[in-house]
Order: C-alpha cells, then structure tokens, then sequence
C-alpha cells in the first residue's frame, strides 16, 4: 500500500530519470498539446542537461 502511494505523488523534476522525463514529456505533450508550457519548458531543459552527462 506504501508503494502505492509513493507512485501517485508528485516528483520534483530535478530527481527525475531520464526515462522519466520522456514518459513527463509525452504526457505532457498528449495533454496539453504542446511544449509551451513552463512544465514542459522545465522537463526539455532537465533532459538535456542529463543527455549532456
């Protein structure tokens, strides 16, 4: 029950994997169709600072 509730909270962007930004940004993208966001601005910007390590 735990884990459950750890899956449905909200994770900071800056802790977030690389596999979990593309999953972030696909949703994102569905839903608001767009990237215009600040949200999806903040989750390209985080993506391409893990793809640059």
């Amino acid at each position: 029950m735990a884990e459950a509730e750890e899956q449905k909270k909200n994770k900071k962007i800056n802790r977030m994997t690389l596999q979990e930004i593309n999953d972030a940004i696909k949703k994102t993208q569905e839903h608001m169709k767009g990237d215009t966001s600040q949200y999806a601005q903040a989750l390209n910007a985080r993506k391409a600072e893990l793809e640059a390590k």
